[in-house]
């Protein structure tokens, strides 16, 4: 396990006691010898040297090439692997994650407590997807303001469906349930005046089961939305309505088309002509059999750390009666399926766990989301691109997010295994850096 110089320890322990500042420029760190997997999908660099001032990766390189300044600090790789942090496109902070959503439980409390579990996990970003209100907008300001060590935040605020659509059933008013183009254009002026970083639009059914959100109303958003230069990404389940929403200028998708495997080519190669990305979320599927047949899963000690034990209790008693009926299985199986032609087709592909709703851990669900990626097809090498560059793209960030390259935020996780061998390495954390500082793993404030 890497360890921190214990002089480190103690600045670090002080920068948090003065709220968390910047760190400084002048101060500059070396890491020397690791396998550099940089995230943009290109080969390794071997003995690489990543050299990291302030918040910022100043340069990046082979130590053969590459001359180390006099009076860094210096973190030995060797043996070691070296890539970005994580970025999950699809969180909903807040949540307890248990049996079912409740809402009394979004507090700031629990939304810190919820990036703290991502970042444990080396998930150094996350979008929160249309369940925030203003504990939410507090959280995300007082981490960009410098005031709190955690995963960064982004946020869409209140997402919309239709009366009585998909989540309300589950979150109730929590989301904005409408059907006149002219009261969602209003709520999108809301929503800017919040600054939210995207705009969440449900686009489902249900199979029958539940209003849909009107393709009028839908139109008015996106539309709204380009006046204000936000990013509309679409929850989906059809192909018709992805293809809808593609043509109001949508310019990202959760969830995976599920009634159809026939997605004709042109469609295909329009979503990658558009750099549209995707998050399949299809671990959010699979929940719905996954402790029933793996409870072993609930036995993780890191679960186990960073889940309350009354949620855990309860979830272990509801994975008793879970089974998978073979309708949600087989649109289980055409995601996976359609994931990997996307993939295949060029269709940039991120990744999004839905953590934080019902029996959906931070973290390592999102770690199970990039396991369910590489059964779709990719390997673990675009599951890493998928994981860091792509989602970088999709939050509009790529100059700032999401590859080891300089001029970019130094998040990064120092690994003790390769996860080009096995994506679950991505797990076997040895040391994490998040702006340009070490962070302490196993004195974030969990639960």
């Amino acid at each position: 396990m890497f360890r921190l110089p214990k002089p480190f320890q103690l600045c670090l322990f002080a920068l948090c006691l003065t709220g968390c500042k910047p760190p400084d420029e002048s101060v500059q760190k070396a890491i020397i010898g690791a396998l550099l997997i940089d995230g943009n999908g290109g080969p390794p660099i071997s003995n690489s040297v990543v050299i990291v001032a302030g918040s910022r990766i100043r340069a990046v390189g082979n130590r053969v090439t590459m001359p180390i300044p006099a009076g860094l600090e210096k973190i030995d790789g060797q043996g070691k692997f070296l890539v970005p942090g994580l970025i999950d496109l699809h969180v909903h902070v807040g949540g307890r994650a248990g049996p079912r959503y409740q809402a009394a439980d979004y507090t700031r409390r629990l939304i810190e407590e919820n990036l703290n579990t991502y970042l444990y996990f080396g998930v150094t970003t996350v979008r929160s997807m249309g369940t925030d209100s203003q504990a939410g907008f507090d959280v995300r300001k007082a981490e960009r303001d410098g005031q709190l060590l955690t995963a960064r935040l982004f946020t869409a605020g209140r997402g919309f469906t239709a009366p009585h659509g998909h989540p309300a059933q589950e979150v109730g008013d929590v989301v904005i349930q409408t059907d006149s183009p002219e009261e969602a254009r209003r709520q999108v002026e809301t929503l800017a005046s919040q600054q939210v970083d995207a705009i969440k639009i449900w686009v489902d059914d249900l199979d029958g089961k539940a209003p849909k959100i009107k393709p009028a109303v839908s139109d008015a958003i996106i539309d709204e939305a380009r006046k204000q230069n936000i990013p509309v990404t679409a929850h989906i389940h059809s192909l018709a309505d992805t293809k809808m929403l593609v043509n109001a200028g949508a310019a990202g998708f959760l969830h995976m088309i599920q009634d159809t495997e026939n997605i004709d080519p042109a469609f295909i190669a329009k979503l990658r002509a558009l750099q549209i990305v995707f998050a399949p979320t299809l671990v959010r599927q699979e929940l719905s059999w996954l402790y029933a047949e793996h409870p072993d899963l609930l036995d993780d000690p890191d679960v186990i750390r960073s889940v309350d034990a009354d949620v855990l209790a309860a979830v272990k008693e509801t994975a008793r009666t879970m089974k998978a009926t073979p309708h949600p299985r087989q649109d289980f199986d055409r995601a996976v399926r359609n994931t990997g032609r996307l993939a295949a087709g060029g269709v940039l592909i991120g990744s999004g766990s839905d953590g934080g709703s019902a029996l959906d851990f931070p973290g390592v669900m999102t770690h199970r989301e990039l396991e369910l990626l590489i059964q779709a097809g990719l390997s673990p090498m675009d599951v890493i691109v998928a994981a860091t560059r792509n989602g970088a793209i999709a939050l509009r960030k790529p100059e700032e997010l999401g590859t080891i390259e300089p001029g970019k935020r130094s998040d990064l996780m120092l690994l003790s295994a390769n996860p080009l061998e096995d994506i679950r390495n991505l797990r076997k954390i040895d040391g994490l850096m998040f702006n340009g500082e070490w962070v302490d793993r196993n004195s974030l404030k969990l639960k």
